[in-house]
């Protein structure tokens, strides 16, 4: 079966979402004197972080082999699960950066690209449940 459009899209956008996210992560992790990283190396060695962050785009290149290119229904609903605890941690950054709330602590730039990743994110999530998505996940589509 062919992908459908909006699979397409969701790959375009989900992609998009994990390439903003990596350059932002880097950017919050490493392009400016960071106190938690400074703790991490120190605690426990520097290949803490890095590591973190290359198991979190393994794990989002997984999920998105499976939805785009295997249909995986298991693997969408848990994208729309780790999307919706996104959704509630893009909505305390934002509230952070318009408030001041531990400023201290945040890299504008590196909050900006994450605010941007999540939009991307967003916008991906919706591509699922576009009317020609029904069959490429074999779900049924629903009577209007």
């Amino acid at each position: 079966m062919n992908r459908p459009a909006s699979i397409v899209r969701f790959e375009q956008f989900y992609l998009g979402h994990i390439m903003v996210g990596l350059v932002g992560s880097s950017v919050a992790l490493f392009g400016s004197d960071n106190p938690a990283l400074a703790q991490a190396n120190e605690t426990v060695g520097p290949w803490l972080l890095p590591s973190m962050l290359g198991l979190g785009v393994l794990a989002q290149l997984l999920l998105w082999y499976f939805i785009s290119r295997k249909g995986a229904v298991v693997a969408k609903w848990l994208l729309v699960a780790l999307a919706a605890i996104n959704l509630l941690g893009a909505a305390f950054l934002l509230f952070g950066l318009v408030t001041g709330f531990g400023a201290e602590s945040r890299s504008l730039v590196g909050s900006l690209f994450s605010l941007g990743a999540s939009a991307l994110l967003m916008a991906a999530v919706s591509m699922m449940f576009r009317p020609d998505t029904p069959a490429w996940f074999g779900e049924t589509a629903r009577a209007a």
